[in-house]
């Protein structure tokens, strides 16, 4: 559900696990899925849809109520969530699951004391929940990019996986670029900057932001993460829109490429991106890492094959 570009499902079937359904809104997201992993609904889910009875059910919904930008208020003009309630009402209705794994931003957890947790374990008494903070980097990402996990469980307690990577081992920028050439594919697809745009970049050196362009040639939006320039020996902050943000390449004058920004999510580069150069800066802004997602698939998968396990040995005993 909220299949997006399809990352999260990438990670999961890289672990050997079939995808039955798909379904997101967007349509260069479905461009995207459709052209690396197969088949997916293009359509709004919300309305009704014959969705197969799987014993796994993945996705996140859309992240913006939650995110810092809506934090003013403790997110109070977000009372109600609908894709969240719809995305536990196809769990409710499938009769045959034994798991679900749902992500969203950190400020999921917290945001109005917790009450989508709560919302959670209130609506699915029956599945054994956990939930917790992972942070990209520590499970191969060069991102240091967190997201909420959720798992919910008929079969035994998952516990979120703990991540494999300490931050002294964290991918640094110069590792994920290795090897892109400019007929990697994506690697030519980067938005072209206005001239006074470009005429800012010369100010920033690696590390820099905003504040580090002169005050007479500063935008009138000066947010820290606005303007920044990565660093070669260093992880990649979490990468927002990187057009809208201006993200910059460590030495280049130019806002990073699509297969740049894939690279810091661990996304091979044989799956293309498609659709308009805005979406797909926007599907990756939207995107799970890949290497995340693998391991959190891996703990489902234990978990799977354990319950299996102790089923077979109780018929056969």
């Amino acid at each position: 559900l909220f299949s997006g570009s399809g990352l999260m499902d990438l990670g999961f079937t890289q672990e050997g696990f079939k995808v039955v359904f798909s379904i997101d809104i967007d349509k260069g997201a479905c461009e995207t899925y459709s052209h690396n992993l197969g088949d997916i609904i293009c359509g709004d889910i919300m309305d009704e849809y014959d969705i197969p009875e799987a014993p796994l059910v993945i996705g996140g919904s859309k992240c913006q109520r939650y995110s810092n930008s809506n934090r003013k208020n403790n997110y109070g003009d977000n009372p109600d969530d609908p894709l969240l309630k719809r995305y536990i009402e196809i769990v409710q209705k499938n009769r045959k699951a034994k798991v679900f794994v749902y992500e969203n931003v950190p400020q999921f957890l917290s945001a109005r004391d917790g009450i989508s947790l709560k919302y959670f374990k209130k609506s699915l008494p029956d599945f054994e929940i956990t939930s917790g903070i992972v942070p990209a980097a520590a499970y191969g990402s060069c991102q240091i990019r967190e997201r909420a996990i959720i798992i919910g469980s008929k079969i035994g307690k998952i516990d979120i996986p703990k991540g494999e990577s300490t931050p002294d081992k964290y991918k640094t920028v110069r590792e994920a670029f290795s090897g892109i050439t400019k007929d990697t594919p994506n690697q030519r697809d980067y938005t072209v900057p206005k001239k006074e745009t470009l005429e800012r970049f010369k100010y920033l050196s690696p590390g820099n932001n905003v504040h580090n362009i002169p005050e007479d040639k500063r935008p009138k939006s000066t947010h820290s993460c606005s303007y920044r320039r990565l660093e070669w020996d260093k992880p990649s902050p979490t990468l927002p829109n990187v057009r809208k943000a201006l993200i910059l390449h460590p030495e280049e004058d130019r806002i990073l490429s699509i297969r740049e920004i894939a690279r810091t999510l661990g996304v091979p580069d044989w799956y293309e991106f498609m659709g308009s150069l805005s979406s797909k800066q926007q599907q990756l802004a939207n995107a799970v890492d890949v290497g995340l997602s693998n391991i959190i698939a891996r703990a489902v998968k234990k978990a799977i094959e354990a319950f299996n396990q102790r089923t077979c040995c109780v018929s056969t005993c």
